[in-house]
């Protein structure tokens, strides 16, 4: 909550509402409540995007919904903290990965209050004050003003409102239990006769009813409420009573009290009470690390979670090797006075590739004998042993550590009730738990430089070696806590190996995972992320690998999708899969990136494929980025050839851009990516789109003025194009060599370029490529200085221009010529050119051109004498600027 404001009120238990000092907050439209109702069910616990969009949208996503939760996301922070400066980071709606974690104070949501009240209600019912018990569940059931959720629809609003209302239920019955207990069923009637009627398919509640008419002494309604049940039972579901309710039947019938046997209240202190038995305290935690370095920030958050809440579950994940068990045993170890009846402790083994994971029924087993349980008294059923360890560690306050556990599916029978705490180690981010039990999510990253750092040098123990030294081999070990050790202890055991050598070999990509490895072959980093990919389904798996083709620095699902061959939603759910285990992180929304050390394990991954599947992957990718940049320089606001972009593969899914500002933006996204790719296709002879890629990259580097890079890129292109000896592509490329050259003011070298991409053009007799090479060796001549051979040129160009039917060429001659009548100080002579290039640059819709040529005028007009019609061209130049979303134009 931002500094100063009101403390706010979130209700779901009933119309959705926030309250903030009396005065209901303001939540927008119907999408972004449901957007609010998904983050507040799930408070305090991180939302990927996809989550948000298949809760809101099930089915039926547009496809601006990422767009759109953004949207929803903003107008939620405004509402929720008002008086937040714009620049200032959220404090309650806060982005975590590539979605948003809602934080909500203890207290602050009504179904909070209410889980609190039952809680509460069931411990005064266990030491025996059942009065206390019932005003408590009224208490809590006073928080359902309504229909829960009211005003969010669709179905994930419905599945949750019904969970919602399952649980009222559940109390209401319950609260009932207690009235009938304390003997109250007369007051009970009206309300369990209107319940059963509402809801005809509990049993429980026809049995309530019939007990609440036996106790106001209606025996003859109570069988003839039984009647009424088993009539809709055998009508609606084609069953007879189940037990309970039959035992009730036959208890009127014999005319003996349906009450169910209860067991007497203890009263403590009690000078006959026979002395317990010796409580086992087990303390089975394994030793800890010795120290622990650079999770002072993990560290404090666990704490504050055990301070904050009662019998917490803590979920500690990360990737292979990054610290889980050594961070919770610190932990554990730090936080054990806290629990005085004792530590279990078990590792499950969950991703041992030299042995199965651990069954429930064997850990169940080991708890209960911890627990003091014989052997011969161990019930058979795994749900009995779930029942007798809960029963075992009711009211005791015990520290529960599972460590290396893969599926949230085979912990819920091992989970005690509070007060006791539990512990969780896992590479994967158990949903599941998260979801049913909240567990309190600890995601471990990779260690800061100056940690590892420190780890070195601690493990390794040597005083010969610099601090450069060893900050150099922390950044090839990428921060890894398992990759620090292995790389310290090799130092600490060979004091003649120098860190000069390993970091000689840990630089090698292809040697980096064998060299991170232990003699004995156990604990290496590779064997570590193999781990984790057995523990994935088959198409993360198998995507894992492909991924490790990849040239650039992050991954979409478009370009997954593409190079798997998979459909859009498939990738998108592996990649939530691989960043769920760890292997893979969100860099923001929609793109995922791999920590340097699973980068390498995913190229090798790659190297270990077939050679057809790594080139048609590979393939895919090119065509992907060939594909989806040709769209996007295509909307760009400035004229561009005619080459036909025609990949083999052609994508299925590419992202929707329909303008302009989409297409500038995805190129600022993709920069990175289509420039390695584009490296890529050069170094390994893929010709067509180490020429294409540049090309569709050049008019975006122009108007980004990248010039390095435009430079670097297309110098390579013309490599290829001459190995395809292919003249169009050769036209191209000496073409926007030329250009290139141009912006680093290399008039020489610029001017061969254009000359040779003029020559192949009248070799291949094409007048549209004459007129273009014959337009740009005109302006290099201007730019030398060479007035008459550059006019000579531009009238040449209008000429072939007109010929071939080139517009956009006609008019860049006529601008250019106006341009050099410009320079020359001959400014009536240069206005009608710049006029009739104006009107032809409107005609094609060359908006960058008609900018520049506005620009020109006004420079004309203010030398003339025309200020006010200069200050009006220039201002008309801005606005078509703006209009073609081009900063070099604005500028």
């Amino acid at each position: 909550m931002t500094h100063g404001e009101e403390p706010l009120r979130f209700e779901v238990l009933g119309l959705l509402r926030v309250v903030r000092a009396g005065q209901e907050v303001d939540l927008g439209a119907a999408k972004q409540r449901a957007v609010l109702a998904v983050l507040l069910l799930a408070r305090n616990t991180p939302v990927s995007r996809g989550q948000i969009i298949e809760a809101v949208w099930g089915d039926n996503v547009p496809t601006s919904a990422v767009n759109l939760v953004q949207t929803y996301v903003a107008g939620l922070r405004r509402a929720l903290e008002p008086t937040r400066a714009r620049r200032a980071p959220a404090e309650l709606l806060t982005s975590v990965g590539d979605g948003y974690l809602m934080r909500v104070e203890p207290g602050a949501l009504d179904l909070d209050v209410f889980e609190r009240q039952v809680l509460l209600a069931n411990r005064m019912r266990a030491a025996g004050d059942l009065a206390g018990a019932a005003v408590e569940l009224d208490d809590a059931l006073a928080l359902f003003r309504a229909e829960p959720l009211g005003g969010v629809s669709g179905l994930f609003a419905d599945v949750e409102r019904g969970r919602l209302v399952e649980r009222r239920l559940a109390v209401l019955e319950e609260r009932a239990e207690l009235g009938l207990a304390i003997g109250r069923g007369p007051e009970l009637v009206s309300q369990l006769s209107t319940m059963v009627v509402e809801h005809p398919l509990r049993e429980r509640g026809h049995g309530l009813l019939m007990r609440a008419l036996v106790q106001a002494g209606r025996q003859a309604e109570a069988l003839a409420a039984y009647r009424e049940a088993r009539r809709v039972l055998i009508e609606e579901l084609g069953v007879e009573p189940g037990f309970e309710l039959r035992r009730v039947h036959q208890a009127v019938l014999s005319g003996d009290s349906p009450e169910p046997e209860r067991a007497p209240v203890r009263v403590p202190h009690q000078a006959s009470a026979p002395e317990p038995a010796p409580m086992t305290i087990p303390a089975q935690l394994p030793r800890a690390p010795v120290a622990l370095v650079g999770r002072d920030a993990e560290l404090a958050h666990m704490d504050a979670v055990l301070r904050d809440h009662d019998g917490p579950v803590l979920l500690v994940t990360g990737p292979a090797g990054v610290g889980k068990t050594a961070l919770a045993l610190h932990w554990a170890h730090r936080v054990r006075d806290e629990f005085p009846d004792g530590q279990l402790y078990v590792d499950v083994h969950g991703y041992d590739p030299n042995r199965e994971p651990l069954e429930i029924g064997e850990v169940l087993n080991r708890f209960l004998r911890a627990l003091g349980v014989p052997a011969g008294d161990t019930p058979v059923s795994v749900d009995e042993r779930s029942a007798l360890l809960r029963t075992l560690l009711a009211d005791r306050r015990m520290l529960v550590m599972l460590d290396n556990v893969r599926s949230s599916a085979d912990l819920l029978p091992l989970l005690p009730g509070a007060p006791s705490c539990v512990v969780v180690t896992s590479r994967r981010r158990l949903v599941g738990l998260v979801a049913q039990v909240e567990a309190k999510l600890i995601e471990l990253d990779m260690l800061g430089t100056d940690a590892a750092v420190e780890v070195l040098g601690r493990i390794a123990g040597r005083s010969d070696i610099e601090a450069h030294a060893l900050r150099e081999l922390a950044e090839l070990c990428d921060g890894l806590p398992l990759a620090l050790r292995i790389a310290a202890a090799r130092l600490a055991v060979s004091p003649r190996l120098r860190v000069a050598e390993l970091v000689e070999e840990l630089q090698d990509e292809q040697g980096r995972l064998a060299a991170l490895g232990l003699e004995d072959g156990e604990g290496t980093v590779r064997a570590a992320l193999d781990a984790s990919r057995r523990a994935l389904p088959a198409l993360p798996s198998r995507l894992l690998a492909i991924v490790g083709l990849h040239s650039g620095p992050d991954l979409t699902p478009h370009v997954v999708a593409a190079m798997g061959d998979v459909a859009l939603l498939d990738a998108q759910r592996a990649l939530d899969a691989l960043t769920a285990a760890n292997l893979l992180s969100v860099s923001e929304p929609g793109r995922h990136v791999a920590h340097d050390i699973v980068r390498v394990y995913t190229k090798t991954l790659a190297g270990e494929l077939s050679e057809p599947e790594r080139r048609a992957a590979t393939g895919r990718m090119l065509d992907y980025y060939l594909h989806c940049a040709d769209l996007a320089d295509g909307m760009l606001p400035i004229n561009r050839g005619s080459v036909l972009v025609a990949p083999e593969h052609r994508p299925v899914h590419v992202p929707a851009l329909s303008g302009a500002a989409d297409a500038m933006a995805w190129f600022d996204a993709e920069r990175a990516n289509l420039i390695a790719a584009t490296e890529l296709a050069s170094t390994f002879g893929w010709h067509v789109h180490a020429w294409q890629l540049p090309y569709t990259l050049s008019r975006y580097l122009w108007l980004r003025t990248e010039r390095e890079t435009s430079l670097r890129i297309t110098e390579a292109a013309l490599q290829a194009a001459i190995a395809l000896n292919d003249d169009d592509a050769r036209f191209v490329m000496q073409f926007n060599l030329g250009v290139a050259l141009l912006q680093f003011e290399r008039f020489d070298e610029a001017l061969n370029a254009q000359r040779g991409a003029l020559e192949v053009a009248r070799r291949k007799g094409d007048v549209h490529q004459q007129a273009r090479a014959l337009n740009t060796v005109a302006g290099t001549l201007q730019d030398l200085g060479r007035a008459e051979e550059a006019e000579a040129h531009y009238r040449e160009a209008m000429e072939i221009s007109r010929i071939a039917g080139s517009k956009w060429a006609e008019a860049n001659a006529h601008h250019h010529l106006g341009l050099l009548y410009l320079t020359t100080q001959r400014f009536d002579d240069a206005m009608p050119w710049l006029r009739v290039a104006l009107r032809m640059y409107h005609e094609v819709g060359e908006q960058c051109g008609e900018a520049v040529c506005h620009a020109d005028i006004s420079t004309a007009l203010l030398e003339t004498g025309d200020t006010e019609g200069a200050l009006s061209s220039a201002r008309t130049a801005l606005a078509v600027a703006c209009d073609a979303v081009s900063p070099y134009h604005q500028a």
